[in-house]
């Protein structure tokens, strides 16, 4: 597993709680990556390339991230960044939240121009919530708060909550030299430790014959329930051992069966925009085809 922990920060409770409680007030606004998501997903820039508060896209930069007025106005995640982390290295920093949602597997950077490997993603969950999960290409685990992960997010990734309960989170990112020196993104090199032991989640062997009863969603899938069927499949790795990528080849197994040439082609394209290639700034819609053609 790529994805891994890299350092456990003691939180202060008194302090946090201020922040998410200020976080929580925060208006849920559409943003740059709407379209990974189902249910209730919120990203707010504490720091990033513009300062602006309604700026929510990763972009390569030179220099720092510049905080924005959401991050002057959570002083203890600020001062947190600050001391734990090389400020003068840190690109992007982002509030998140998950209520009874999901982010639909994908990867980050590929519409960026350095390598994949270069980009550093921080995450770090501030709110318990045993419903919660992440994913990589081969493991689905869950993070507990003040465990500063390192998340693989070049590889194909998922999360979600399967709850009604607030999970607030803070994303760092950082851009790597070639030898990827891990410890160099931590203001004291001795804050860097792998010894947190992950908790990953037991998932059930996936069998032939469960593979056959999700493609016999063939005679169910339209135009109209298309984003349904995809993210009830984008479901099933969190519970089954297969990878999350799956998703989208039993989308298009699925699509295929119709004879709806355009379904399939929009199974095929949501698997390019999602996993292989996409432009800055490109955006995918779901719905926008449902009645035509």
């Amino acid at each position: 597993m790529r994805s891994h922990i890299i350092a456990r920060i003691d939180l202060d409770g008194n302090r946090l709680a201020s922040d998410l409680d200020y976080l929580a007030g925060v208006p849920r606004v559409e943003e740059k990556y709407d379209e990974f998501s189902s249910g209730y997903w919120k990203n707010i820039s504490l720091a990033n390339s513009s300062g602006l508060t309604d700026d929510t896209e990763y972009r390569d930069i030179e220099g720092a991230a510049i905080t924005t007025d959401h991050g002057r106005k959570t002083t203890y995640l600020t001062d947190l960044v600050e001391t734990v982390f090389d400020r003068n290295r840190v690109k992007m920093v982002r509030a998140r939240n998950l209520i009874d949602a999901m982010v639909l597997p994908h990867r980050d950077f590929v519409e960026l121009e350095r390598d994949n490997d270069n980009y550093f993603r921080t995450f770090m969950v501030l709110e318990d919530n045993p419903e919660a999960f992440h994913s990589d290409s081969d493991h689905v685990f869950r993070m507990r708060p003040g465990e500063l992960w390192y998340l693989d997010a070049a590889a194909v990734h998922s999360a979600v909550n399967f709850s009604t309960v607030s999970r607030q989170s803070i994303c760092v990112d950082f851009v790597l030299d070639a030898d990827r020196d891990e410890a160099a993104i931590f203001r004291d090199r001795g804050t860097y430790n792998r010894d947190t032991p992950p908790e990953i989640r037991q998932r059930r062997t996936f069998t032939s014959a469960d593979e056959q009863r999700l493609l016999g969603l063939t005679p169910v899938v339209d135009r109209r329930n298309f984003k349904d069927i995809l993210f009830l499949l984008a479901k099933v790795h969190f519970d089954y051992e297969v990878p999350a990528e799956k998703t989208y080849e039993w989308l298009l197994r699925i699509c295929e069966g119709t004879g709806d040439k355009y379904l399939a082609a929009k199974a095929a394209e949501i698997s390019e925009y999602m996993v292989d290639a996409r432009a800055l700034g490109e955006r995918f819609s779901i719905n926008d085809w449902a009645l035509t053609g």
